[in-house]
């Protein structure tokens, strides 16, 4: 008598346990490099910039990239300007946040692992494949966003 094999998963369900595995890889990385998830952002956030940003723009993009509530914010804004890895100066009116050189070499040392890290994940995929996966993805996004905006 043979076994039934296990019946493939949904799509959605294959997607949020590789998401969950991915983003338990990428924690751990960040962890590496003395780090936590907001702190990342931030640096991400402000990597992206080409010229330092308000304290309003940086709080209105946290919210909305991963919920942090204002208060967070003011606190990892704070920190991290404490490690010397932002300038940011709240008496400054508009209080303006900009990446300093070490926090910009921090940023490329904290992507270079993580990148690193969860790439090991599909190493043995082909190019093709992985591709291919990237464009479904970027599909379902762009879909599931219409959704929720309709």
């Amino acid at each position: 008598m043979s076994e039934n094999p296990t019946p493939r998963p949904s799509f959605g369900r294959a997607l949020g346990e590789a998401a969950r595995q991915l983003t338990r890889l990428h924690r751990r990385a960040l962890a590496d490099c003395g780090t936590d998830f907001p702190g990342w952002m931030l640096l991400t956030l402000l990597e992206e910039q080409t010229t330092a940003i308000s304290v309003d723009r940086v709080i209105v993009e946290l919210d909305r990239r991963m919920d942090l509530a204002r208060p967070d914010v003011i606190r990892l804004l704070e920190r991290t300007a404490d490690a010397g890895h932002i300038a940011y100066r709240p008496e400054d009116g508009a209080g303006a946040v900009a990446l300093t050189d070490a926090g910009a070499t921090q940023f490329t040392s904290i992507y270079s692992h993580a990148r690193t890290v969860t790439d090991a994940a599909s190493a043995d995929i082909d190019a093709d494949s992985l591709d291919a996966a990237v464009g479904v993805l970027l599909a379902v996004e762009k879909r599931a966003t219409s959704l929720l905006v309709s």
